[in-house]
């Protein structure tokens, strides 16, 4: 559970990793074949979805970021709406993130300095047990305790597992490779620098509390039990049951990020999902005034959910036909 916790953040949020490096959890070879081998007996067919009008075409694509080497994702449709597409777009493009990123560290610096350590707002009792909870992530706790509440807890997300999972296979990389490979242009739909430091600035009382909270009921065996009580450790295809819903072109009626229902997960929910697919269904709605093809693929979880960017698109009077 705590791997899938992380492919979720992920799918929403990759770039935030750039922020900080964190080290994966070591697991000796044949484990890790063992634990993490899938199969595909199955042909790809994600979801695609369609706007269109008199002289423009946007496909829309919901991704996972992160794949293992071998995972089958794309079928002969989508493989047609890659020629046809004249522009890609993304969340964040690999040759924008870091100077979004960049851009905004003053003011995320400024924020970090005067907002003090994380442990010092907490209880005695839970100070011990928010420094038991970072250590069971591996990383380093005076790092981690320095962080804002909301990255902090981001780092416990995106510690990485050896899974074999990797940026390399993920779908953005690979779109964003072959698309310049056909010397055609890859877009940003947004500035992920803007949403960092809406986590970074997100009022900090009401986290507090919450993690207070989450501490005290904590059992303390492993990082996911955090806000997750009901952790279990699937493997095989059971470990891949997300990746391979996807690549079936299941969509979920929700879309939990895996943070509870307190002040944590709301804020989570706010800013990587409601905040962002609204955005995105307004550049949707302006797009479509410039002629074109256009490909947009962002995380599969904007897709999910009932304040997903399709409902959002609804809103607008401009609804999406999914075509596949």
């Amino acid at each position: 559970m705590f791997a899938r916790i992380g492919k979720a953040i992920l799918t929403l949020g990759a770039a935030a990793a750039t922020a900080f490096a964190l080290p994966a959890s070591a697991q000796d070879d044949t484990a890790q074949v063992n634990t993490y081998s899938f199969t595909q007996d199955y042909e790809p067919s994600p979801a695609i979805w369609r706007l269109a009008d008199e002289d423009t075409t946007i496909y829309m694509f919901g991704t996972i970021h992160v794949l293992p080497e071998g995972f089958r994702w794309r079928s002969p449709e989508f493989d047609a709406i890659v020629e046809e597409a004249e522009t890609l777009v993304v969340e964040t493009s690999d040759a924008d993130s870091f100077s979004m990123l960049n851009a905004v560290h003053p003011k995320v610096n400024r924020l970090t300095t005067s907002s003090g350590s994380i442990s010092a707002s907490l209880s005695v009792a839970n100070q011990q047990r928010w420094r038991e909870f970072i250590e069971t992530t591996g990383a380093p706790f005076t790092m981690v305790d320095q962080m804002p509440v909301l990255v902090a807890l981001l780092s416990y997300a995106l510690t990485p597992v050896e899974d074999g999972s990797s940026f390399e296979f993920g779908v953005e990389t690979v779109l964003e490779r072959a698309f310049a490979e056909a010397g055609k242009p890859v877009e940003s739909i947004e500035n992920f620098g803007h949403v960092y430091y809406q986590i970074v600035r997100e009022p900090r009382e009401p986290l507090i509390a919450d993690l207070e909270r989450q501490l005290t009921q904590w059992g303390g065996k492993d990082a996911a039990g955090l806000f997750d009580p009901s952790t279990d450790n699937p493997t095989g295809d059971e470990y891949w049951s997300m990746e391979h819903a996807w690549a079936r072109g299941e969509v979920q009626d929700d879309f939990d990020l895996g943070f509870g229902q307190g002040a944590v997960g709301e804020a989570f929910h706010d800013i990587l999902i409601v905040r962002r697919n609204r955005e995105w269904a307004e550049w949707l709605e302006e797009r479509l005034e410039q002629p074109g093809t256009i490909l947009l693929a962002v995380g599969a979880g904007h897709f999910e959910g009932s304040d997903s960017v399709l409902r959002f698109l609804v809103d607008r009077g401009i609804p999406a036909e999914r075509i596949h």
